[in-house]
């Protein structure tokens, strides 16, 4: 049942302070205003488990998760006990910390290709080291991506503030067409020093999509690049390269790896990152390696291990597809979910949208975030009795939408 008298009241009196003190595109959840326009919620309180509580109080059952950061759980608590131990002993050093390589030789061992690692904070510098290192390595200055990469200057060609020589250097090609990739290419022959590609994008890969971008990047001298920055730990450890059997010559993770926390790593092929070329390139930054980062990283890990943390990620992600699917098509409603069990993406038919946002709403009421539009992501701490639950929550919004259209 919706919750009585279910409002976001705080949440926009909050909003209307924003723009006085605090600069829009600095964080990722920038578009709070489109979101309360429709209804969400746009300030969180706390978080535990696979909830979180709004400032209003309304706790919902979340399917975002940060955007894709917490893979165990808010506030888990084999993480907490790891990083309340790290902070005793120190948040930040002058000096290498041995976890560095105790969780590269873990990264090594359990994603394919993976022979140097290398740690960043946040998924932008991870893939803007493979850009930089994808350069020295070939001498070439020119970058072809597909997806989004992150917010600095060559993944964002014609934006503000991208000064119009950085952005020549850019082309982006749509996501499983291998033709405009070669055509980029050959178009850019001999310049062109790596190819970025976002693993899985709407839908997934089409058929031999990732292999073929590996193989026409080395036909032409190029490296190839996997982001799988919102893939990795999910789909499989080691992402999507992983999971179809491509093996790129570097890859970059985020989000995931962590839980929670803001480190970032790359991984590839000694090859390259082991090169003389790549070995001295100035990359650094305070916080790279940061030990608390690194302390989580070692415990998703390990739990997602210990806990066939993976297999179960798709277990409920499929189930969540297949049972809102279901019940969306009975409802005459166009939202669907696509894509990959672990992330699905949820697609609306525009003449059906007013519709669709409303058992949306419907939701929220009852205190189930689904989101219209962002990839949404599946944690441990999900139940399987979470996941009928929320098949129950769509299924009696719509009821709901279409008892009111038979009252009018």
């Amino acid at each position: 049942m919706p919750k009585e008298n279910y409002s976001i009241a705080k949440s926009k009196a909050l909003l209307n302070r924003y723009d006085d003190v605090l600069l829009r595109g600095y964080i990722p959840h920038k578009n709070i205003f489109r979101q309360a326009d429709m209804g969400y919620p746009a300030f969180v309180q706390r978080a535990s488990g696979a909830r979180f509580w709004d400032v209003d109080g309304n706790a919902y059952l979340d399917y975002l998760m940060g955007f894709g950061p917490i893979v165990l759980g808010y506030d888990d608590p084999v993480v907490c006990r790891a990083i309340q131990e790290q902070v005793a002993d120190g948040t930040v050093y002058g000096l290498a910390h041995p976890r560095e390589l105790t969780v590269a030789e873990l990264l090594i061992e359990v994603i394919p290709g993976a022979e140097v690692v290398g740690f960043f904070i946040g998924g932008s510098a991870a893939t803007s080291s493979a850009v930089r290192l994808s350069r020295v390595y070939t001498g070439r200055d020119r970058v072809i991506m597909c997806g989004y990469h992150g917010w600095h200057d060559w993944a964002r060609p014609g934006d503000e503030g991208v000064p119009q020589t950085v952005s020549e250097l850019t082309c982006a090609v749509p996501y499983g067409n291998l033709d405009a990739l070669e055509s980029g290419l050959k178009k850019y022959d001999n310049q062109v020093a790596c190819v970025v590609i976002e693993t899985i994008q709407a839908g997934g890969p089409p058929d031999g999509f990732l292999q073929g971008c590996v193989d026409l990047a080395h036909a032409h001298g190029t490296v190839c690049v996997f982001d799988e920055t919102k893939v990795g730990f999910r789909v499989a450890m080691g992402g999507a390269g992983e999971y179809y059997g491509v093996i790129p010559d570097i890859a970059t993770f985020g989000k995931a790896c962590c839980n929670g926390y803001a480190g970032s790593f790359i991984a590839g092929k000694r090859e390259i990152l082991g090169s003389k070329a790549c070995q001295s390139v100035w990359m650094t930054a305070t916080a790279h390696g940061d030990p608390l980062s690194l302390a989580a990283m070692e415990v998703v890990i390990g739990e997602l291990q210990r806990r066939n943390g993976i297999a179960y990620q798709w277990k409920i992600g499929n189930r969540l597809i297949e049972g809102i699917n279901a019940v969306c098509e009975a409802g005459g409603l166009s939202y669907r979910l696509i894509g990959v069990g672990p992330m699905p993406r949820p697609v609306i038919e525009d003449s059906d949208r007013d519709r669709c946002m409303a058992m949306l709403r419907g939701c929220l009421a009852r205190g189930y975030y689904l989101h219209p539009s962002h990839p949404m992501f599946l944690s441990l701490a999900h139940t399987e009795a979470d996941i009928e639950d929320t098949i129950e929550a769509v299924r009696e919004a719509i009821g709901r939408i279409i008892r009111r259209k038979k009252r009018e």
